[in-house]
């Protein structure tokens, strides 16, 4: 057996924790840029706090999500402001901005220089500026990743920026922050964090210590993710989510992901990311399932799947994969997950779409291939 395991930020979790981030910025300088999402800001009451520290700041809004054009302003302000360290705070948006922004203050170069896929992938060889990273919803795990996700409005494509050096040197994982967060955001962020846990748990790549943590991730999902987004303001579920959240990064990050965020890349230019993991969930689990071999240990782990989330065991690993998939297609439905056509998605667009799924990062990590009749049928599933 051989696996590697990456490193993770110093990670501070629990209810009130945004309130400590003052001590652990002045090790690293005074002067500070904070890509934030307003919304976040203000919950956290960030300025105030690094006011009240003597810490001098900038500040990059990232209104939805991020592009090449607002990477490349956050560095131009931040240059100017001879920033010392880079706070991002936020959903995942402002959390890949920051990673970004600070990679490319001491790299030099434009955003789409480093992109994958749409651009040359130049690598990131100096240090970033010491990053902060302060999650504001419980979703992308972007706090512990070494991925910057970034759209590229030219070639209507998400790709990332990534780099071993872009993981934020600490992560604040605060999940009162997520308290007034409203309920489709819960819903959505919260079904891409469990579709990372299962697609890093499926992954052709995955390895013990991801499993271990992907298992925990999704039973605190399962408990609670439906419970958040009923009651935003249950604290317990909310910290349940948090966790879950930070364990999906942790595990993206050293075991891949698969075929739902190999869609995503290309939908994510004109559909919200969560929505469109959320959506596709249950149609890849279901493909995969269908095209696996009867003595796959990845079929076996899916079946495993199908007992947790019934919290019982099966017979046959028929019925177990049976109950999974029942089990996601009626909680998207639970959480009001809206069809992608709402969004413009239709069938002219799919040829387009399959070709730059091939072309995507994630997809060669699902377990099994999908050829080009298969990734039409999840698409048409979907629309």
């Amino acid at each position: 057996m051989q696996f590697e395991l990456a490193p993770i930020p110093q990670i501070f979790f629990g209810s009130g924790q945004i309130q400590n981030i003052g001590p652990l910025i002045r090790p690293f300088g005074s002067r500070v840029l904070i890509v934030a999402d307003e919304a976040a800001l203000k919950a956290a009451n960030l300025e105030e706090i690094l006011t009240n520290n003597q810490l001098e700041y900038c500040s990059l809004l990232i209104k939805n999500e991020p592009t090449t054009e607002d990477i490349d302003n956050g560095v131009t302000a931040g240059l100017e402001f001879e920033t010392e360290v880079v706070i991002g705070i936020g959903g995942g948006a402002a959390l890949d901005a920051g990673k970004a922004v600070s990679g490319l203050i001491t790299n030099g170069g434009v955003a789409i220089d480093y992109m994958e896929v749409v651009g040359q992938g130049l690598p990131i060889k100096c240090l970033p500026l010491p990053y902060i990273a302060v999650p504001s919803t419980a979703g992308t795990g972007a706090e512990v990743t070494r991925n910057a996700v970034i759209i590229s409005q030219t070639d209507k494509y998400k790709a990332s920026i990534r780099s071993p050096l872009l993981i934020p040197k600490i992560a604040i994982v605060d999940p009162s922050l997520t308290l007034t967060v409203p309920a489709s955001v819960t819903a959505s962020t919260g079904l891409d964090a469990l579709t990372q846990l299962i697609e890093a748990y499926i992954s052709n790549k995955s390895q013990p210590v991801t499993d271990s943590l992907a298992l925990l991730g999704i039973q605190k999902a399962v408990k609670s993710l439906q419970i958040a987004y009923e009651h935003g303001d249950n604290l317990s579920a909310r910290e349940d989510m948090a966790l879950a959240a930070l364990l999906s990064g942790i595990c993206l990050t050293n075991a891949g992901l698969g075929a739902v965020h190999g869609f995503a890349s290309p939908l994510g230019a004109s559909i919200p990311h969560g929505v469109a993991c959320a959506a596709l969930l249950a149609a890849v689990v279901d493909q995969n399932i269908r095209i696996l071999k009867a003595n796959s240990p990845t079929i076996v782990k899916y079946a495993k799947l199908g007992e947790l989330v019934a919290n019982k065991t099966f017979k046959n690993t028929a019925e177990a994969h049976q109950m999974l998939v029942q089990y996601l297609r009626n909680l998207t439905k639970r959480l009001k997950i809206p069809p992608l056509s709402k969004f413009g998605l239709n069938k002219i667009d799919i040829p387009d779409i399959i070709k730059k799924v091939k072309r995507s990062s994630s997809i060669r990590y699902n377990p099994v291939e999908l050829d080009d009749i298969m990734l039409e049928e999840i698409l048409i599933q979907v629309i």
